[in-house]
């Protein structure tokens, strides 16, 4: 029997990472293997009770973080000054995710590392898979374990592409993602650090789509595209409100429950004054963020939940508004539905340029100003994002561009790539992917 650790990155707001490996766990454990997942924020064994959950304790690193050299207790600091926080920010890398998981020391990277290691002591797998995970690779290498990384365009290790769909590069200074993890990359034996990516290479490759959709060219045997990695067919749950008698389509709108957005109430009421009196039936769920109650009775045509089944709320919508989580867009062309991406940052702005390439989608700015820098410190430097702080939607053109999708072809461009991600996912042999 196969022992597999999965490793998701689980400092973020989201669950994307999570989700796809509660899936693949699960998949795993139906072909006979074993599985755990290790899991910090996201740790709760009665939501996901089907899939072995091991806590990644951190508990100590509050006093560990301390050193003896300056600065004493290292961190992240915002330098720039702002009373509105920023509606949309740019990065240009995975350096940015480092800084913000915590990693700011060779101290913690040594503590988290230890921890990991007393995991994998225990559990003994045969094989590690990380999704975005900086510590997989040196874990894989400290005890002598292939590692399996799931990864797109975006982050490809050996050819990262996070701003593919820009011409000119964006101006911004990027941390020195890989400072924390030098010693510990030396100590493993790993050659060394030039990137972010270099800590997410694998002896083998997930790509959670198909081609089409993470276009990654490279010739590489090792590179596995497997299509989603979430369930493709289910049992729609009910969506009342939808299920009314109307003749007008139907618009589902989720801001995800990771997006790290700011001003909520007025992206709401934004939206509300968009679509009020409009020729469309608009679901929209609050992900908790803000009292769906509070928006009750503002629009005959429009209503607010706290949350909504996404699979569901997409198979009942005829198109949707999402920020652009990745699972929210592969649910939707899961889902066979047309989809508009409003973004709060750079990576989710990609997966809507994506949908909009192939024209099954749009992405709309939530911004109208121009970019400007936001500064922060760490350890080791100074780092840049730029970032709006106004929030403008483009009302007019969210509806002509709803209009476009609707009404256009993009329920037939959908169809080829809907089943293109299931077939995928069908033929797709997982025991292969972790023997070696």
């Amino acid at each position: 029997m196969k022992k597999v650790l999965l490793l998701p990155s689980d400092h973020g707001g989201g669950r994307g990472h999570v989700a796809r490996s509660l899936y693949l766990a699960q998949k795993l454990n139906q072909l006979g293997c074993q599985t755990a997942v290790v899991l910090d924020k996201h740790f709760d064994k009665q939501k996901d009770p089907l899939v072995h959950l091991i806590r990644f304790n951190l508990k100590w690193e509050k006093i560990v973080k301390y050193q003896l050299k300056s600065p004493i207790r290292p961190t992240v600091r915002l330098i720039t000054k702002f009373s509105t926080p920023p509606v949309f920010h740019q990065i240009g890398s995975l350096a940015y995710q480092i800084p913000r998981d915590g990693y700011v020391s060779e101290r913690v990277v040594k503590y988290r590392l230890k921890q990991l290691g007393k995991i994998i002591d225990r559990f003994k797998p045969d094989v590690l898979i990380g999704d975005t995970h900086f510590l997989a690779r040196l874990a894989g290498k400290q005890h002598s374990l292939p590692v399996v990384q799931i990864t797109r365009v975006a982050g490809f290790p050996e050819r990262p592409k996070f701003l593919w769909w820009m011409d000119t590069e964006p101006d911004l200074t990027v941390p020195d993602s890989v400072a924390p993890f030098r010693r510990a990359a030396r100590d493993a034996g790993l050659e060394e650090l030039q990137k972010a990516e270099d800590l997410l290479k694998g002896d083998r490759y997930i790509i959670p789509a198909i081609y089409k959709i993470e276009p990654v060219r490279i010739a590489q045997k090792d590179i596995v595209f497997t299509g989603p990695l979430s369930p493709s067919r289910f049992t729609p749950k009910r969506i009342p409100f939808f299920e009314e008698k109307n003749e007008y389509p139907r618009i589902y709108i989720t801001i995800g429950g990771g997006s790290a957005r700011y001003n909520e109430v007025q992206f709401f009421n934004a939206l509300i004054d968009i679509f009020n009196k409009s020729e469309f039936k608009v679901l929209i769920t609050t992900a908790n963020r803000v009292p769906a109650k509070q928006f009750k009775g503002k629009a005959a045509n429009i209503y607010f939940m706290d949350w909504v089944d996404g699979p569901s709320a997409v198979y009942h919508s005829d198109l949707v508004i999402h920020h652009g989580g990745y699972s929210t867009m592969i649910e939707t062309l899961l889902g066979g539905k047309p989809a508009i991406v409003l973004p709060s940052h750079t990576e989710q702005q990609g997966n809507g340029q994506r949908l909009a390439n192939l024209q099954v989608g749009a992405v709309l700015p939530i911004y109208d100003e121009p970019l400007t820098p936001l500064e922060f410190t760490w350890p080791y430097g100074k780092y840049t994002m730029n970032v709006a702080y106004t929030l403008n939607l483009n009302g007019p053109l969210l509806l002509q561009k709803i209009h476009d999708l609707l009404y256009g072809s993009a329920y037939q461009r959908i169809k080829p790539i809907t089943a293109q991600l299931i077939e995928k996912q069908k033929e797709t042999d997982f025991l292969k992917i972790i023997s070696f």
